[in-house]
Parts: C-alpha cells; sequence; structure tokens
C-alpha cells in the first residue's frame, strides 16, 4: 500500500497553492455530509468515507483482543436462560476463564456502593446538595438519623458544611429529567424496569484533615417517607434491594448519557465539521487528527450493532429503544461544549472543594491530566498563532467555528458552546483542550470501567426486571408500611438480570472494553498509518525542532502525573486507574 503524500503544516493565508487547497476542501465537503435525521437535535453522520476504515492494524489487534470472551462463555455452565438464577453467587460463575472483577467480592458493601458515585464506572453524577434544597427536607424524618450513625450526626449542620451528597435518578432533576421519559421496556417472560430512586450520600470527616469516607445514609423511592430506606434496615436485604435499584439506575445514566451521549455523539459533529472545513495540512486538523481517529466509524457500527432494533441497548437497558434513547437526547440539551469543559463540570456539581471533599480520584487525576493538555495546546497554538491577527485571518478556523456553532435547522453542527468565531487564541485552547479530554481521558473513564463494574451483573444491572416491594394498606386503603420486611434473596435475583441478560451484558461490555489502540499524547501509531511517517517528521524542518520539544514536554508531564497517581493510589482503598495517562486512550476509538 503506498501512503498518501505527508503534509506540510500551514495556516490558509500562507498557503503557495490555494487553489489546490480548496479542491481538495470541496472534496471533503461532498464527502462528510450532516445526518439530522437520525435522530434529532443530534447532529451524526449520513455516510461514513472510506478514509475513516479502522486499519488492518486496528482490526487484527481487536480480534485477539476478544479472543478469550467465546472460550470463556463457552465454559460457563448453561442454566435456564429466561428464569432467575438460583443464588447471587451463581453470578460470578460467569467468569470461568477471564478475571472475575473484584467488584463481586464487596458490591454488597455499602463501602463499595458510595465509592463507585467518586471512582466507579460513571463517577459524573454526585453533587452537593445545598441546604435550601427541598429535596434535603426528607433528611429529617430518616428515623436512624438521631441515634444510629453516630453521636456526632445532625443533618442541618452536615448541610449546612456543605458534607451532604445527592445522586438524584428521578426525573425530576433539572439536571437529568431522562429517566421522566422511561416507562421500561419487555422482554420474554415479562417487563423491565427503570428504578427512579434519590441517593444521599454524607461525607464523614475522620478527625484527620484529609481523611474520611463517603457513606450512603438514604435512597429515597417517591416523595413519602414510607418509601425512604436507610442503612439500619431490620431487613439488611431490603436496604441492598434499594442499592441495587441505585445501580440500574446509574446503569442507564451511565451508558446513555455519561458514555454514549457526553463523549461519542457529541464530538462527532466536531469531527465532521473538521474535515469539512480545515485542510488536512492545517495545524489544527493535525492536531486533532489522532484524537478523532476511527470515531465516526465506531459510532457508525454502534448505530447499526448496538442501539439498533434487538440489539443490545434495546434488548438489556431498563426502556424501550425509544426511551433509551430519549435519555441521549435529555443529555444532549443539557450538554454545551464551554460547561463540559473539565474543572468547569465539576465545579458545577459542587465537587471542586479539595479541603470540604478531599477523597474524588476522577476529579483528583482528571484534573493532573487535563493541565498537560492544556499546557501542550497552549505551546501548540501560540506557535501557530504568534499574533491575534493570525487568528482573525485564517478563514478556514473563522468557517469551522461558524458551522459547527450553527444551530439553524438542517445547518452547521449545532455544537453547542462553541465560539461562533475566534479573536484570541486562549479561547481556541480551551475549545481544543476540551475536544482532546472528552476523546480521551473522559471516554476512557467512563469506557474501561465497564469491565470492572459492569461485566458482573449483580452489581450494575442494565435493567431491573420486578419493581419495589408493593406497599402494605389497612382496611381504609391507608398505606401503613411496605413489604420490606420480607425481602428476601429470592426478591433480589427476581430483580437482577436472568441468565440469558447477564450472559449477554457480560459479552457486550467485554467487547466495549477488551482494547485500547493506542496511548494518550503518543501519535506515531496513527501518523505512520495516515501519512507513513512520524508525527514530529511531518513538521517542516524548521517547526520540528519546537514541535517535537512541545510534545516530548507532554509525554514527560503526563508521566509525571502517572507517577502521582500511582503515588495516590498507595494511599487509596481503591486504586483508581482509569485516568492513568499510559491506559488513555487518544480517541473515541472503541
Amino acid at each position: 500500500m503506498v501512503n498518501p503524500p505527508s503534509p506540510t503544516p500551514c495556516l490558509p493565508q500562507n498557503e503557495p497553492d490555494a487553489n489546490r487547497r480548496a479542491d481538495s476542501l470541496n472534496l471533503q465537503r461532498q464527502a462528510y455530509r450532516y445526518d439530522y435525521q437520525y435522530l434529532p437535535p443530534l447532529v451524526l453522520m449520513e455516510s461514513v468515507p472510506a478514509a475513516e476504515n479502522f486499519s488492518l492494524q486496528y482490526i487484527t489487534e481487536r480480534l485477539a483482543a476478544t479472543a478469550e470472551l467465546p472460550a470463556n462463555m463457552l465454559a460457563v455452565k448453561v442454566k435456564s436462560f429466561l428464569d432467575p438464577l438460583d443464588e447471587l453467587q451463581d453470578y460470578e460463575d460467569f467468569f470461568a476463564i477471564i478475571p472475575l472483577p473484584k467488584i463481586a467480592k464487596v458490591y454488597q458493601t455499602n463501602d463499595a456502593f458510595a465509592e463507585q458515585r467518586l471512582s466507579g464506572a460513571n463517577p459524573l453524577v454526585l453533587r452537593l446538595l445545598n441546604p435550601g434544597d427541598a429535596r434535603a427536607q426528607v433528611l429529617n424524618q430518616i428515623p436512624s438519623s438521631k441515634t444510629d450513625f453516630e453521636p456526632l450526626f445532625q443533618v442541618n449542620k452536615e448541610l449546612e458544611e456543605g458534607n451532604i451528597y445527592i445522586a438524584d435518578y428521578t426525573g425530576t432533576d433539572i439536571n437529568y429529567l431522562g429517566p421522566s421519559l422511561v416507562q421500561g421496556g419487555t422482554h420474554a417472560k415479562g417487563r423491565k424496569y427503570l428504578p427512579k430512586p434519590r441517593a444521599f450520600f454524607w461525607w464523614r470527616k475522620s478527625g484527620i484533615r484529609d481523611r474520611g469516607k463517603l457513606v450512603p445514609i438514604a435512597i429515597q423511592f417517591g416523595e413519602k417517607a414510607e418509601k425512604l430506606y436507610t442503612p439500619f434496615e431490620k431487613n439488611p436485604l431490603a436496604w441492598l434491594f434499594a442499592k441495587i435499584c441505585v445501580q440500574v439506575a446509574d446503569s442507564n445514566h451511565h451508558e446513555m448519557n455519561s458514555h454514549l451521549c457526553r463523549t461519542h455523539f457529541v464530538m462527532e459533529p466536531i469531527a465532521i465539521g473538521t474535515a469539512r472545513q480545515l485542510a488536512e495540512n492545517h495545524p489544527l486538523s493535525l492536531l486533532l487528527k489522532p484524537h478523532l481517529r476511527f470515531m465516526l466509524t465506531n459510532n457508525h457500527l454502534g448505530q447499526e450493532r448496538l442501539i439498533n432494533p434487538n440489539g443490545p441497548v434495546d434488548e438489556l437497558l431498563a426502556g424501550t429503544l425509544a426511551e433509551s434513547m430519549a435519555l441521549v437526547k435529555d443529555a444532549y440539551e443539557k450538554w454545551n461544549l464551554r460547561d463540559f469543559a473539565f474543572p468547569r463540570e465539576i465545579s458545577n456539581r459542587g465537587m471542586d472543594d479539595t479541603e470540604r471533599l478531599p477523597h474524588y480520584p476522577y476529579r483528583d487525576d482528571g484534573i493532573l491530566v487535563w493541565q498537560s493538555i492544556n499546557q501542550f495546546v497552549s505551546d501548540y497554538l501560540h506557535y501557530f498563532y504568534p499574533n491575534p491577527q493570525d487568528i482573525t485571518n485564517d478563514q478556514e478556523l473563522q468557517a469551522w467555528a461558524r458551522e459547527l456553532s450553527n444551530s439553524a435547522a438542517n445547518q452547521g453542527g449545532n455544537v453547542k458552546g462553541m465560539p461562533a468565531n475566534f479573536t484570541a487564541v486562549e479561547d481556541l485552547i480551551e475549545v481544543v483542550t476540551t475536544i482532546i479530554f472528552i476523546c480521551g481521558p473522559l471516554h476512557s473513564a467512563v469506557n474501561y470501567g465497564q469491565y470492572d463494574y459492569m461485566t458482573f451483573a449483580a452489581n450494575m444491572p442494565l435493567a431491573a426486571y420486578r419493581d419495589l416491594p408493593e406497599a402494605i394498606q389497612d382496611t381504609t386503603g391507608s398505606i401503613i408500611g411496605d413489604a420490606r420486611g420480607s425481602i428476601t434473596e429470592k426478591d433480589i435475583l427476581q430483580l437482577l438480570p436472568p441468565y440469558k441478560k447477564a450472559a449477554d451484558q457480560l459479552q457486550s461490555l467485554f467487547t466495549l472494553s477488551d482494547y485500547r489502540y493506542d496511548r494518550l499524547g503518543y501519535y506515531d501509531k496513527a501518523f505512520q498509518e495516515l501519512y507513513g511517517r512520524k508525527f514530529e517528521e511531518v513538521f517542516a524542518e524548521r517547526d520540528q525542532a519546537t514541535i517535537t520539544g512541545f510534545l516530548r514536554q507532554f509525554q514527560q508531564n503526563l508521566n509525571m502525573n502517572e507517577q502521582e497517581i500511582d503515588a495516590n493510589n498507595q494511599k487509596r482503598v481503591v486504586p483508581y486507574t482509569y485516568l492513568k495517562p499510559s491506559l488513555i486512550l487518544n480517541s473515541i476509538s472503541i
């Protein structure tokens, strides 16, 4: 195979062959077209050009990565496909050859349940609960709050000090209205359910400045106190039942909101607009190319094989296919590029105060990587745009911003939060840093946690297979209690996925998290496949030493980040590895 000629980086105003450059962009615009019909108001790709196809090396490596899965599933002892399993222990038996995730041994504990809000597969939901929030009122109704936590626990005091946090899946929180659109799907033996709880957590200080832990204090279903569960239920299986309901709600948020919408789909129009408006030798195109690698093909395959009728989303998640896609639309409505820049997103949830919340691995590791990306992007863009007029005179860059920010019907990329133009390099730096962070670190964080936390279906089921216990009423119809006291392991097994669903959940999520194409900040693999040359070799001799210096410094900073993360993990009860730079991809390539 003959590699295409290597592009020489050049801004359009300095292009010696402007006609060739314009002709090339016109061809790109014909090949890369927006699709406004598939899932409005999202803007996706009409059809994927051959240039975006997986490379032979990618295909070969990915097939090798999945080699253990068929043998594992053949080795699993076959049980009744559609009926509940016999006991909770049976969920471990699905891991006959592939490693059993560590969560399988601790998932029923309160510590494991709480820690997943901070360092699990979906550490993006928990937010600070303000004292004036009406949802906080129910905490005064916790019967155990005055005696069972510890003598020092006072609800109002802890609220005022900013120590109470909430994960709200009710569909009434303005930040996550999607559950209100889900009534539940069906399967061969009945209904599927999406529980809609609120979970409350308390950061319990240990007396040492930077020590403590997050503990669950209540799970609420509906607005009434009789549907409030606490860790001190007389029947501990009732509390486990409630926690599993939270996990089902969280898994649906994870797959359709945090993962599919807010990484894969929000980045798709940016990849399309980049191909349409930036010539392949534009310095910004060259910078973004490795971070958009294979994403369009990957997303298109997802449409065909994951979110298709009778596909995994339809069969495994709690809602109907249309309802699950409504979760995606809701996530998109609330998202914008500016507010979901990593530091701002953390701050908007009230999770940025390291004094008040000293343990939040996703935040603490993420900010290290964000800063390293930001420094590299800043060095790179300042080099190519040393003066303000260099930006304002860059007509391709301005067209890129104008097209992506365009929200008119059937026009542009509708990327909310994208500036319509750029006049200062600092604004461009933040936008590009955000794009790279979403494509690399954020996607890796929400993708690779799927194996450790979600392939073991008893920890994070993708659907519930029975509803909450029925309320107990007196002869007048007044609610006097519910059946929580009589919940048994059999009830929990009826809540969890049956054999076939648990097996399919394992296979689907293993396949989504079993392969890493490349490594953040290391671009040679992508550039060798694209141009037959290393990243730094693409740049002209006068640029090469400087650009190589920026890249080497970036890699060195990432290595220093990794050392700091490794040191932090030595002090963590549960090591957090998903934002270790050596395990982060450049792109949404899986």
